[in-house]
C-alpha cells in the first residue's frame, strides 16, 4: 500500500523536472544578466575614454550587448518552463517561483538590451591627417 500523502503519480514527475529546470534556468541567466551590467557598468567609461575608442574595446562591448539578449532568451525558456512545470497549480510553488525569477531575469536583460541599443558604443575608428600614427604620416608626399 501506498502512503497517502507520497503519491508517485507518473504525470506529476515531469513537472517537477520541469519546475527544477525553471528555478535553475532562471536563477543563472539572472546572475547573468546582473554581471553583464556589471561589467557594462566597469568596462564601458574605460572604452569611451580610449582616444579612437580600440578595435578590441568595441568588440568587448558587442559581446556585452550580446549577453544580455543571450539572458533574455534564458528568462523567457525559464518562465515557459515555469507555467508548463506547474506555475498555475495550486502545489506548484517551485515551478511558480521559476516563473517569476524568470520574469525578473527577463526585465533586468531587457533594460540591458535597450541600453546597449540605445547607448553609442561604436564610433568609426578615425585618424586625422595631423595626429601621430595617422595614414598620411606613412608616406613622404615629396617632402
Amino acid at each position: 500500500m501506498t502512503e497517502p500523502g507520497n503519491s508517485e503519480d507518473p504525470a506529476d514527475r515531469p513537472r517537477r523536472g520541469l519546475a527544477v529546470a525553471a528555478v535553475s534556468v532562471a536563477v543563472v541567466s539572472l546572475v547573468l544578466a546582473v554581471s553583464t551590467w556589471a561589467a557594462w557598468l566597469l568596462v564601458r567609461p574605460r572604452v569611451l575614454a580610449q582616444p579612437g575608442n580600440a578595435f578590441l574595446g568595441q568588440a568587448l562591448l558587442f559581446v556585452l550587448g550580446a549577453l544580455w539578449f543571450v539572458a533574455l532568451l534564458a528568462g523567457a525558456l525559464a518562465i515557459v518552463f515555469g507555467i508548463t512545470g506547474g506555475a498555475r497549480r495550486h502545489d506548484g510553488d517551485l515551478a511558480r517561483a521559476g516563473a517569476l525569477t524568470g520574469v525578473l531575469t527577463c526585465l533586468v536583460a531587457l533594460a540591458g538590451a535597450v541600453t546597449f541599443a540605445l547607448s553609442p558604443t561604436w564610433t568609426p575608428i578615425v585618424a586625422y591627417p595631423d595626429s601621430p600614427g595617422s595614414y598620411d604620416n606613412y608616406f613622404d608626399h615629396g617632402k
